[in-house]
C-alpha cells in the first residue's frame, strides 16, 4: 500500500513539473536546453550542509538580448515564494545584498535591528555579476554554500527553497571584474547560450505581441518545491559504478595530483599537451561530482526514471564542469592560430556523445576541447 502511495505520488509530481516545463516553454522561445537546466537546478541540490541544503545555483553565460534576464523573472514567477532581482552596479556594498543593521526606537529606547536584504528570498536574480567587484560579490558565498547569513554575533536563516540564478555578458570588458573562483565554483551550472536559430527567432517574432499582455500566475507552491526536492533526493538512486564515475571523471582534470591521476590526466588531454604542460592550471574541486550527482538525479526523475544512468552524467558534465576547470593562459596563447586536428573535427561533426562514458575517461577532452574551440567564456579575464 505504502509503494502504491509513492508510485502514485511520484506521477503526481511529474506530471506538475511537465506542466510547469510547458509553461515555461510559452515564454523561453527557443531555449529548451535552458529550461531544463533552470529545472534540474531548482530541484537539485547543490550542496549539502549540516542540517540544511540549497537549490544547484545556476549561471548563465549568453550575448546580450538572449533572454536571460527573462528567463530568470519567467522562472519565480511560476513558482510561489518571494521573488528579488538585483541589478549588480560598481559601486555597491556587501550591506545592498545582505542587509544591515539599524537604529529603532523602540518604546524611548534605541537599539540596533538586522534589516534584511534582498537575498533573503525564495528566488534570486543577480543581474550583470561581473559588473560589481569581488569584495561584494564574495558576501554571498556563505548564503548560496549554506543559505545562511552571518551577521554580528547572529545567525540568520534563508528561507528554503533558495535559488540563485546570475547572469554574465562575455563581451564587455570595460567595467567588469573577473569572476573569483570560489563564486564560480558555487554555481553548479555554467549554461553559456547562443543565438537562436532562425526558425525559432521567427517564432519569437510571431509571440512579440502576446508578451505585452501575458499574466503568469504561479503553477506551484514553494512548499511543493521542498516535497520534490526531498523525494528525489530520498527516491533516486545511483548506482556505485555512475557514483564512481563521476569521482573520476572529476578527479582526472586535476593536473596537480600525483599518482595514478597523473597517467588518467594525460590520457585525456595528451593531444593538447604543449611540451610537458598541461592546458588545465588547475581542476575541478569535490563539490563537482557531488552537484552533478544531484543533478543527474533529477534528471532520471524528469525522465520518468528512479535511477541515475550514464547518459545523465554525460548530458550534464560540460555545464558542471565547465566553469570549474581553470586553463592555463600561456599555452592558451600559444594555440592560437594552430589548426585543429581531425579528431577535433571528427567529435564535433559526429556529437559530443560518440564515447561510451562507462569505459573511456576521453570525455574529459571533449570537455575542454570545447572551451578550447573558442566557446564564450571569461577565462581569459
Amino acid at each position: 500500500m505504502v509503494c502504491n502511495l509513492q508510485a502514485a505520488e511520484k506521477e503526481t509530481y511529474r506530471h506538475r513539473l511537465a506542466f510547469l516545463e510547458q509553461q515555461m516553454r510559452q515564454v523561453i522561445v527557443g531555449y529548451d536546453h535552458l529550461v531544463r537546466r533552470i529545472l534540474y537546478g531548482l530541484f537539485s541540490d547543490g550542496q549539502k550542509t549540516l542540517g540544511r541544503t540549497t537549490c544547484a545555483h545556476l549561471l548563465l553565460l549568453a550575448y546580450p538580448g538572449l533572454g536571460k534576464s527573462t528567463a530568470g523573472e519567467t522562472i519565480a514567477q511560476l513558482v510561489g515564494g518571494v521573488f528579488r532581482r538585483i541589478q549588480l552596479v560598481a559601486d555597491m556594498l556587501p550591506a545592498d545584498i545582505l542587509g544591515a543593521p539599524v537604529i529603532e526606537n523602540l518604546n524611548g529606547k534605541k537599539t540596533f535591528t538586522f534589516l534584511r536584504g534582498p537575498i533573503f528570498s525564495n528566488n534570486v536574480l543577480l543581474d550583470e555579476i561581473n559588473r560589481t567587484p569581488p569584495r561584494t560579490l564574495s558576501a554571498a558565498l556563505q548564503a548560496m554554500a549554506e543559505g545562511k547569513v552571518d551577521m554580528g554575533h547572529e545567525r540568520f536563516t534563508i528561507e528554503a527553497p533558495f535559488f540563485v540564478m546570475a547572469t554574465q555578458n562575455p563581451l564587455e570588458q570595460e567595467g567588469t571584474y573577473p569572476l573569483p573562483e570560489a563564486l564560480l565554483d558555487r554555481f553548479a551550472m555554467r549554461v553559456i547560450l547562443d543565438y537562436l536559430s532562425e526558425a525559432d527567432e521567427m517564432m519569437l517574432s510571431e509571440r512579440e505581441d502576446q508578451f505585452a499582455t501575458m499574466s503568469l500566475e504561479p503553477v506551484m507552491a514553494k512548499e511543493e518545491v521542498v516535497a520534490i526536492r526531498e523525494l528525489i533526493r530520498t527516491h533516486v538512486y545511483v548506482d556505485r559504478a555512475c557514483r564512481a564515475y563521476a569521482v573520476r571523471l572529476v578527479y582526472a582534470t586535476r593536473p596537480q595530483v600525483g599518482g595514478a591521476n597523473v597517467s588518467w590526466h594525460q590520457h585525456c588531454l595528451h593531444d593538447l599537451y604543449i611540451g610537458n604542460r598541461s592546458p588545465v592550471l588547475v581542476g575541478c574541486s569535490p563539490r563537482t561530482h557531488l552537484v552533478l550527482i544531484n543533478l543527474a538525479k533529477t534528471r532520471a526523475f524528469l525522465a520518468g526514471r528512479d535511477e541515475v544512468w550514464y547518459e545523465d552524467l554525460q548530458e550534464l558534465a560540460f555545464d558542471v564542469l565547465n566553469h570549474r576547470i581553470v586553463l592555463d593562459g600561456t599555452l592558451l596563447a600559444q594555440r592560437i592560430g594552430k589548426p585543429v586536428t581531425y579528431l577535433d573535427e571528427h567529435l564535433f561533426a559526429c556529437g559530443e556523445k560518440s564515447f561510451d562514458l562507462r569505459d573511456d575517461i576521453g570525455f574529459v577532452r571533449q570537455i575542454v576541447r570545447r572551451i578550447l574551440r573558442g566557446v564564450p567564456t571569461d577565462l581569459s579575464e
